[in-house]
């Protein structure tokens, strides 16, 4: 027979892992910045936001171009990279929402995969009109309870982050140990 105590440390323990599991997300981030052959930004290249369009086809209740904007604005300006006027070598970052999902977290708690947030931009990076590299990111929640609330709009801080990070990665290299 089962005792009151270990069936009190096992409900405890069932208890602990439901919130974990409640309170966690899971999902992909997928990025990469590709820059033209033979062309490296200067080192004090600023970003300036240029246009950014919805191209899923679909139509959203939230404005999903000023949610991009804003997150990619906010992210270069928090990296010092944000191109202001006067500033020195200036590139331009042309945004396509090719693909949004706002998902539903109570659904990612029930069954994870249901209810995803997804977002997928795709980038033309361009110096005085001219391409000189692209971006590709895509972000996905697909499993998590509470915490996951709202990823309908942190999921475009999440990837301007992950774009910015890799734009600093390709304009400002750290120096090799060599």
């Amino acid at each position: 027979m089962i005792s009151k105590e270990h069936l009190s440390k096992l409900f405890l323990t069932f208890v602990a892992i439901w919130i974990t599991f409640s309170l966690s997300a899971c999902g992909t981030a997928v990025h990469q910045v590709k820059l033209q052959d033979n062309y490296a930004p200067p080192s004090d290249t600023k970003i300036e936001v240029g246009s950014v369009k919805n191209e899923s086809g679909e139509m959203f209740e939230v404005n999903v171009e000023q949610l991009l904007r804003g997150a990619l604005s906010g992210k270069l300006q928090a990296a010092g990279m944000r191109w202001n006027r006067g500033d020195g070598n200036k590139m331009v970052i042309d945004s396509k929402i090719v693909e949004y999902e706002p998902g539903n977290a109570f659904k990612r708690w029930l069954l994870p995969g249901w209810g995803a947030t997804v977002l997928t931009v795709q980038c033309d990076l361009k110096e005085e009109n001219e391409l000189v590299g692209s971006v590709e990111a895509r972000r996905t929640v697909s499993a998590g309870g509470g915490y996951t609330v709202g990823a309908w709009e942190n999921i475009f801080a999440d990837l301007a982050e992950d774009i910015v990070k890799d734009l600093q990665a390709k304009i400002s290299p750290k120096p090799s140990n060599d």
